[in-house]
């Protein structure tokens, strides 16, 4: 009879402490929602009936679990977050918002972005500067109204006195 016994009490334990750690992984997940929605450590204690303490730690539990996507899931997830908000700025623009209309085409050059129509800019280096060779002098300029060149004038020869 104990032989019976042991594998039922057994997968009975199993069950519970299954049970158990989804009900705090579900608990976990209520305080991330709620810290993320903008209630602070202290007001999610006070309505769950637990110490602040607890409430940070099964937060930072919660944040430990998360995993960050792959940057191919994140890129379908960011398309389809853009794509609704496509379709509300497009149904405010249908019922006469005119203001949608700029947040309307940032969307598009998101999704424009995000589906390889526009590449985001690559940051260019700048070109070296290329010193120009100097001006060539120019030519002196004529006078129009100079006086006529000296000629040499004759010298005079000193009389002895």
């Amino acid at each position: 009879m104990t032989d019976e016994a042991a594998p039922t009490t057994r997968a009975a334990a199993r069950k519970a402490a299954k049970a158990r750690r989804e009900y705090k992984a579900g608990i976990r997940q209520i305080y991330f929602r709620a810290l993320a929605s903008g209630f602070t450590a202290e007001q999610i204690a006070e309505v769950a009936g637990v110490s602040a303490r607890t409430v940070r730690r099964e937060i930072d539990r919660a944040i430990d679990a998360r995993r960050l996507d792959a940057p191919e899931r994140y890129v379908h997830l960011q398309v389809e977050r853009l794509t609704k908000a496509l379709r509300l700025t497009d149904a405010a623009i249908d019922g006469g918002h005119i203001q949608a209309v700029v947040p309307h085409m940032k969307l598009v050059g998101a999704l424009d972005r995000y589906h390889g129509l526009r590449p985001e800019p690559a940051r260019r280096l700048p070109a070296p500067l290329a010193v120009p060779p100097p001006p060539e002098p120019a030519a002196p300029l004529q006078l129009t109204r100079a006086a006529p060149p000296l000629e040499e004038a004759p010298t005079l020869a000193r009389e002895p006195a």
